[in-house]
């Protein structure tokens, strides 16, 4: 890319807070953006923190958040921090030991055990004093950055308002299962679901193993249905049968955009994702591969309405893992987001053609029913144990 090319976060300042009804929505454009605003908002925290994130990995940026969290726990803010045992198995658990000195509360999500291996916490969520970060970054050195220089292109939404609150309660409620013992499973299932918002009004939505995941297919089945634009981020793309169908018809009615990473960092999943991308040849939806870095971002925009949050277009973030999306019905919010689309389509390619090499077909094949099919099954298995 031309090195004249500004900055993503740079330009963030062009990108205005959206007021809409009781909520303030502001776009963190890439991760050099998001960790300050997080790093932002734990440092002026006078009440309470609450974090939880997929991969912790020991660098730079750990290191720039554990020093934050000590120092909100010395001005005596409560502060609870959540990590996925599996995701950040390469944080030792000593890494820590300092914060929870100060009075932080850490928590192990699924602590690694052979038959709960499968199940994953996958959110990505920040909640300080009433306001909440939610996106696709964790925390490690390879998301700081602007997306297009360095950094993996990753994104964020600040959110203030009523949304705050369930996504409060989303947290209080995967706290208590985070030791994801029998019983802490069957209290979570039969626990009180995050309340759902009016028609038409900013809501969370939620998958995983006892979150009543169906809504969040329901609901995206729903707009898609009715919808004649769509456009997205798919870090991991991996769509059902009936999601495949949809995006069809909508690109029948209008049109189809879907960005792809150039170069995943997952072998297995570029693979099977090639294969789900042949077999939606002909269908008229237009995929885009994202060259300058490894993008893994989860945004989607159906007409006027955001989706948001952790959950890829994929069979785990369906059926498997834990994971929160937020959707948002603003008009000025979409139109953003189809702007930041936009930009990174200035850095894509239309995605290569279908392999022809018959072992390179196999193996993208062999790919995609491992992770579209194989692995939901060990999953449904592993939990009818559990419970």
């Amino acid at each position: 890319m031309p090195a004249s090319l500004p900055s993503r976060f740079d330009a963030e300042a062009a990108v205005p807070p959206v007021v809409a009804g009781d909520h303030l929505f502001r776009w963190l454009v890439d991760g050099r953006g998001a960790y300050a605003a997080m790093l932002e908002r734990i440092a002026s925290a006078r009440g309470e923190l609450a974090l939880e994130f997929y991969i912790c990995k020991p660098g730079q940026v750990a290191a720039r958040f554990r020093r934050a969290l000590i120092d909100a726990c010395r001005r005596g803010v409560r502060v609870r921090l959540m990590l996925d045992a599996f995701g950040s198995d390469q944080m030792a658990h000593g890494y820590w030991r300092g914060f929870e000195a100060a009075g932080g509360q850490l928590r192990w999500f699924n602590p690694l055990g052979l038959l709960r291996l499968s199940f994953r916490n996958h959110r990505k969520l920040l909640l300080a004093d009433g306001v909440a970060i939610v996106g696709g970054l964790n925390i490690a050195d390879e998301y700081d950055g602007d997306g297009i220089h360095n950094g993996w292109r990753d994104l964020a939404l600040e959110v203030d308002g009523p949304l705050v609150e369930a996504l409060y309660a989303s947290f209080e409620r995967h706290w208590t299962l985070a030791p994801f013992a029998p019983g802490a499973l069957r209290a979570f299932a039969r626990s009180r679901p995050v309340a759902g918002a009016a028609a038409g009004q900013p809501a969370v939505l939620l998958s995983g193993p006892g979150c009543r995941s169906a809504e969040l297919r329901r609901v995206m089945h729903r707009d898609l249905g009715a919808a004649t634009r769509v456009d997205a981020h798919a870090a991991y793309f991996l769509p059902s049968g009936r999601i495949r169908r949809l995006l069809a018809a909508v690109a029948r009615r209008g049109s189809v955009r879907v960005l792809v990473p150039a170069s995943g960092d997952v072998p297995l999943a570029q693979l099977a994702t090639r294969h789900a991308i042949r077999r939606m040849a002909g269908s008229g939806v237009g995929f885009f591969e994202y060259v300058p870095q490894m993008l893994h971002s989860k945004l989607i925009v159906i007409d006027d309405i955001v989706y948001i949050g952790s959950a890829n277009l994929d069979a785990r973030s369906r059926l498997i893992n834990f994971e929160v999306m937020l959707r948002l019905p603003v008009p000025a919010l979409a139109m953003q987001a189809r702007a930041l689309i936009g930009r990174d389509l200035d850095h894509a390619r239309p995605s290569a053609s279908p392999a022809t090499h018959g072992w390179t077909r196999l193996r993208e094949r062999m790919a995609y029913l491992l992770l579209s099919r194989v692995d939901p099954y060990l999953a449904r298995r592993k939990l009818r144990m559990l419970q």
